[in-house]
């Protein structure tokens, strides 16, 4: 086996030598401006399927069969 034959692997690049990434005022403002607005979708998306369902899901008012420990 010839030893000139063998490929070698690139080596990977080095390391910047500079200071690492810290996020800015403004990264973390757009960040959760982001995560508000996903909430926000989110939660009016939920409550609009929810007004959808079956009419018992929707009563406000508990039977007094349900709950005999809650006196009128």
């Amino acid at each position: 086996m010839n030893k000139t034959s063998k490929t070698k692997l690139p080596e990977p690049p080095a390391a910047p030598a500079g200071e690492a990434w810290r996020p800015t005022w403004r990264w973390h403002l757009k960040a959760l401006a982001g995560i508000y607005l996903i909430l926000t979708v989110f939660y009016f998306a939920v409550d609009r399927w929810l007004s959808h369902l079956p009419e018992p899901y929707t009563l406000r008012d508990v039977p007094a069969e349900l709950t005999p420990w809650l006196k009128k």
